[in-house]
């Protein structure tokens, strides 16, 4: 029997495990992958911690940003082939027969499968996946650079389609972390000024080679005049981040919510929100569609990870750096 090593969460209060796993088959619709780079997300942070409501199907293989080769096809696989790379995103298996899957919406499904959280994800030195959510890679693509799209770059991309549009040309990005920094480049394309704020100044440092004008909150909070600015993108999963965001949004503004902390309530100006007209919208990843935009996007050379890399062997460390802030660059990738 093969074997692979797979970082295993069995039980909330003991942490993920490296363990020896025999190495999946593949159902009829799935591909066996073997995994050349794992990105880390919060929310791995939320799945191992089972810090939100609804909890992940334990035992878990967590992550959700793979990319990989095919080693293998089920027999109902079509469009794919052996030796091939491809990436696997957080929407791992929908019903494929209600409105939002219909409209190419399927990240808004309520009976979806998410990657790493409810089915095994990319931990590990291989993985399966439901042949229609992911994407062939183009050859020449960097693993690690490619990794942190499936989740992050999608996430970013998919919110700043959302606020893009004529009346919206001052964009405030609330986090410049993991998703933040790459919505800053996404969004020169659409918006004429871009404001970023973040309480790392390692953050700080790193964002301004994008152009956007970036801000500690103390330095934000001191400023006499603040500028109004049309949409706000809160990548940040502290609450005040939200209120603070609304004070500088000009009357009919959109404001969008993306980053999702331990809180499953958010407290609003409910009076301020109406008499102002201000727009709310959630944003939860993306499309595997916009996923496509994404992948060229950055394959034409257009945005780049802010990346470091760490073994598979290292995950808990790499997740306890993450936890506390320490990691260097915005995104972790493990390599197996």
């Amino acid at each position: 029997m093969r074997t692979m090593r797979a970082a295993v969460l069995r039980d909330f209060s003991l942490g993920l495990q490296l363990e020896d796993l025999p190495i999946p088959e593949p159902k009829p619709n799935q591909v066996l992958v073997r995994i050349l780079a794992s990105g880390i997300c919060h929310t791995d942070l939320h799945a191992i911690n089972g810090s939100w409501h609804k909890k992940p199907v334990l035992p878990l293989i967590p992550g959700h940003e793979g990319v990989g080769i095919i080693q293998a096809l089920g027999s109902k696989v079509t469009g794919f082939y052996l030796d091939q790379k491809v990436i696997i995103p957080w929407v791992g298996r929908t019903c494929r027969t209600c409105s939002y899957c219909s409209s190419g919406k399927e990240n808004y499904c309520d009976r979806q499968f998410n990657t790493g959280y409810v089915i095994p994800g990319t931990h590990a030195e291989y993985t399966t996946a439901d042949f229609r959510y992911i994407l062939p890679l183009p050859n020449d693509m960097d693993p690690v650079q490619a990794a942190p799209l499936a989740c992050a770059g999608l996430t970013a991309f998919e919110t700043i389609k959302q606020l893009r549009s004529k009346e919206n040309q001052t964009l405030l990005i609330m986090g410049m972390g993991g998703v933040g920094h790459l919505a800053i480049q996404y969004a020169k394309e659409f918006f004429t000024r871009i404001i970023a704020i973040d309480p790392s100044e390692l953050r700080i440092d790193q964002a301004k080679v994008f152009g956007a004008e970036i801000y500690s909150p103390e330095q934000w909070l001191a400023l006499n005049s603040k500028p109004l600015v049309d949409a706000v993108a809160v990548f940040a999963s502290d609450p005040k981040a939200v209120t603070d965001s609304i004070k500088v949004l000009r009357n009919g503004g959109t404001l969008a919510l993306v980053g999702l902390g331990k809180n499953k309530e958010l407290t609003l100006p409910w009076f301020e929100l109406v008499t102002r007209g201000i727009h709310i919208l959630g944003s939860h990843v993306g499309p595997i569609s916009t996923l496509k935009e994404v992948v060229e996007y950055h394959h034409l050379g257009k945005a780049n990870v802010l990346v470091e890399t760490k073994p598979l062997a290292d995950i808990r460390i790499a997740m306890a750096d993450l936890a506390a802030g320490k990691n260097n660059s915005p995104r972790i990738v493990l390599v197996p």
